[in-house]
């Protein structure tokens, strides 16, 4: 009974751990209503604000001192459990999908008192409710989701006057819950279609649909853009869902790098990636604010968490919404739907790379589908269809790494040293030989040596069952013809095998009438 106890124990201080790791609370707003999307901003002073969209409306709190936040500000809406909220030069932009249009407010007043705000509904494309916004770095804004259209893009210049947007064009090729620009390029989630899109919008009145790429769940949710271009990272809203990395040099080959999940099995729901100096930095839902190493996007490795919604555990539309992990002083701002404004201090830290590829020791073949675990960290991975894998931990150390698969041999490799930000690789080559074939639950094993052999080699079975008529055992080629049977009559019983066969890879089966043995591999060499 104290061992059981001593488990739960330890397992209840891994959650704890998990729910903390690398991310610490600085402070803590409640509110008297849900929230939903954050951004941030910084006034000409250098003080630091969260723009927190609320059911109601939005709320601006001044959070230079992290530890005392302070509401400045809120601006009455339409009731709405959406909004949005970016932000252009010293002007904040906030959708919603209850109507009304998008709600601007001059944010230049600040540290004093915010006077001046507008709506703007559209005259070329007029809408009134919006899902979602962007700004990119040239002053246009993108209007995601309205009920213009298909809900689209609408394409609208701010330089000119930031109280009074002037629309320029629009994609309507698909509805866009989200997206985000990035010089000449709109990336957009297609979440119907489930699809990310790249759309060339050098010419906001003429766009043009590049490419798509289906994402993971196939309903794809947001999309964010690594600093220097060539990766975009997505989110599929949906139960157990995934953060993905593709590879977008190549227009006409977008590549999936990886995917990754910050709660495997537990049904957790990603919503909103950001990428910040190569980490993503992710509203996930009940799973709070997940911090994952995107250095090497074709690795993705959790390196911090924080569990905004502890109450909320596993799937449903609960906790963390929104994130702005941009703010100069490097603090995170978190809005919690039911908990309120977090202000959190990360600390980011590289991960631990541990990369390779696994063959078989006899056909030098790629073998997948082999599960990879760092002892005793509890991560593991499974290689891929070329036999590669790659994941990692974001705790330095020296660990064993256990290579394991049904059809082979498990190994061990000892006191690996695994490091912040350095990449260990590992490739290992797996063998069948010697193998018994079976566990304790099966009725018919056998042993085979040597392997490879040249001209014969032993063969050793044994049934535990009576020994049925049709006992035998079968060789199949690698084509999965019969190539050799032999009955055999007892429980037990050994012989020579392969004298008849050509050099090659062969699989030998024992039967007992509906009972038999995982096929074993065989190599004779000549």
């Amino acid at each position: 009974m104290k061992k059981t106890l001593l488990l739960v124990s330890l397992f209840s201080l891994f959650l704890i751990t998990k729910a903390q790791q690398n991310i610490d609370s600085l402070s803590f707003m409640s509110y008297s209503q849900d929230l939903n999307d954050i951004w941030g901003y910084v006034d000409s002073d250098g003080n630091e604000y969260a723009l927190v969209g609320t059911e109601t409306g939005l709320s601006i709190v001044d959070v230079t001192t992290p530890t005392a936040p302070v509401e400045v500000f809120f601006g009455s809406g339409v009731n709405s459990i959406w909004r949005d909220i970016k932000t252009w030069g010293d002007y904040a932009y906030v959708s919603t999908e209850g109507g009304g249009g998008i709600y601007i407010v001059d944010l230049s007043p600040l540290p004093g008192t915010i006077t001046t705000t507008s709506s703007f509904t559209g005259s070329v494309y007029p809408f009134q409710t919006v899902h979602n916004l962007y700004i990119d770095e040239f002053g246009r804004l993108y209007i995601f989701g309205s009920n213009n259209g298909v809900g689209g893009a609408i394409i609208c210049d701010l330089t000119a006057d930031p109280m009074n947007p002037v629309e320029l064009g629009r994609f309507n090729d698909y509805y866009l819950h989200d997206g985000m620009a990035r010089g000449d390029t709109l990336w957009g989630g297609a979440i119907y279609q489930g699809n990310l899109v790249a759309v060339d919008v050098s010419d906001p009145a003429n766009t043009v649909l590049m490419a798509t790429k289906s994402t993971p769940n196939q309903f794809t949710h947001n999309c964010w853009v690594s600093d220097d271009g060539n990766t975009v990272f997505t989110t599929d809203e949906e139960e157990d869902a995934y953060i993905a990395a593709y590879d977008v040099t190549d227009f006409d080959n977008i590549t999936e790098l990886d995917r990754v999940q910050s709660s495997p099995g537990n049904n957790v729901i990603p919503h909103n990636v950001h990428v910040n100096n190569k980490y993503l930095v992710t509203s996930y839902y009940s799973d709070g604010v997940v911090i994952h190493d995107a250095d090497r996007p074709g690795n993705l490795i959790e390196v911090g968490n924080f569990d905004t919604a502890p109450d909320f555990p596993g799937p449903g539309y609960h906790g963390s919404w929104g994130v702005y992990p941009f703010l100069p002083s490097g603090i995170i701002v978190a809005a919690d739907i039911e908990n309120g404004l977090y202000v959190l201090q990360p600390n980011y830290v590289r991960g631990c790379y541990l990369e390779g590829n696994i063959t078989d020791s006899i056909t030098g073949l790629p073998v997948n589908n082999v599960k990879i675990e760092i002892v005793p960290s509890g991560i593991s991975d499974y290689s891929d269809f070329s036999g590669a894998y790659a994941f990692g931990t974001a705790v330095a150390g020296t660990y064993d790494v256990v290579f394991s698969n049904s059809g082979y041999n498990t190994k061990t490799i000892e006191d690996v040293v695994l490091d912040n930000g350095l990449l260990t690789t590992l490739d290992v080559e797996l063998s069948s030989w010697f193998t018994g074939i079976g566990d304790e639950q099966q009725s018919a094993t056998i042993k085979v040596g040597p392997n490879p052999f040249f001209n014969s080699t032993k063969l050793n079975y044994h049934i535990d069952d009576n020994v049925s008529s049709n006992a035998k055992i079968q060789v199949f080629s690698i084509s999965g013809a019969v190539v050799e049977e032999i009955s055999v009559y007892r429980n037990n019983g050994s012989f020579n095998l392969g004298e008849k066969l050509d050099a090659g890879i062969y699989f030998v089966r024992l039967t007992n009438s509906s009972l038999f043995n995982k096929p074993l591999m065989i190599r004779k060499l000549r």
